[in-house]
């Protein structure tokens, strides 16, 4: 039996011989799995899934490519290069308690049209790639919503980019990042600080 990461939520999920599609017992998502046996390619999805999930993109994505290099038909390795290139972060909608993706990167680039997202369907199953192909049309329907609103937005004098927490606890970053903004709000610019600047946002809003 092999033992990998929820990619939402990151809780343990026990996968049988030849599934790859299961039920995560701790958020309820049904997501689809490796078909990996090979004890060192599953540890390479772990720690790949656990850096995405700490928004650690472009390490997670090396990870993926390395997946690749040894198992190019395997299809949950194309699709973690599609989470990483959009920057997708799975979080609990407050109303509904489901996990929905957030977008951490902006593309004017269609999900459909992306290599990767094409090798994913390439060797998926059936029941993977309706998966794969709903909650791609989910972060499209993100990445439209999120360029018909930047298109709006007034612009910024200064966007401050800082890690907000680590392993639940608040990073000394996010504390400079936080008089950084009030410094320069009181100097008459326009900062974009996430923490203030979104805080009426939650979930895919955000």
């Amino acid at each position: 039996m092999s033992v990998f990461k929820c990619k939402m939520c990151g809780g343990s999920l026990e996968i049988s011989e030849g599934m790859k599609v299961c039920e995560c017992e701790y958020c309820g998502t049904t997501q689809t799995v490796p078909s990996q046996k090979d004890e060192n390619i599953q540890a390479l999805f772990n720690r790949a899934n656990i850096l995405r999930m700490k928004s650690e993109f472009d390490k997670a994505e090396q990870l993926y490519e390395k997946i690749i290099q040894n198992s190019p038909d395997e299809p949950e390795a194309h699709w973690g290069l599609i989470l990483c290139k959009f920057g997708i972060e799975y979080v609990e909608d407050p109303a509904t308690f489901k996990r929905i993706p957030t977008c951490h990167r902006t593309s004017f680039d269609f999900i459909i049209a992306d290599d990767d997202y094409k090798e994913a369907l390439r060797c998926a199953d059936s029941v993977q790639r309706d998966i794969y192909e709903r909650e791609a049309r989910e972060i499209d329907r993100l990445q439209k919503e999120i360029l018909a609103l930047s298109a709006k937005e007034e612009p910024y004098d200064v966007f401050i980019c800082y890690k907000e927490s680590d392993n639940g606890s608040r990073t000394p970053d996010s504390a400079i990042a936080n008089d950084i903004y009030y410094q320069l709000t009181n100097e008459g610019f326009k900062v974009f600080y996430a923490a203030i600047t979104l805080e009426d946002k939650l979930g895919s809003a955000y």
